[in-house]
């Protein structure tokens, strides 16, 4: 993976560095993370998480893929609060609680990324 993060090249420079050095930075610290469980995973007294732990990890999954599918269907701004929202109910928010810091960060977050770094975000092809 390494060699093909390499190879990861960009018609245009928009950045200094280009498009190669986060993926490259991540694959470091995966392999930093393996080597480390490799010499020190019989030290730690890890015990799986319960039950309950176990469902809601595999309702945050189902929401990321959910997010990852709609993204670009219903854009930045609502598919970013629908995730946030059921995000928030998994973790134990309440329902009125949940929807207005859903709404809240979706267009803080809207806002910070167009307007402050000038990063165009997809409105939704049902908006378009």
């Amino acid at each position: 993976m390494f060699y093909y993060g390499l190879g990861i090249k960009s018609e245009f420079n928009y950045e200094p560095l280009g498009p190669a050095p986060f993926p490259l930075a991540i694959l470091g610290l995966i392999a930093l993370c393996n080597v480390l469980l490799l010499f020190f995973s019989e030290h730690t007294n890890i015990q799986w998480a319960g039950l309950r732990i176990m469902q809601k990890l595999g309702l945050l999954l189902l929401n990321f893929f959910g997010y990852a599918f709609v993204f670009e269907i219903f854009g930045f701004l609502l598919a970013s609060a629908i995730f946030i929202f059921v995000t928030s109910l998994i973790f134990g928010a309440r329902f009125f609680s949940a929807l207005i810091f859903a709404v809240l960060c979706s267009l803080g977050l809207f806002y910070l990324f167009d307007i402050c770094l000038q990063i165009t975000l997809p409105l939704g092809e049902i908006f378009a």
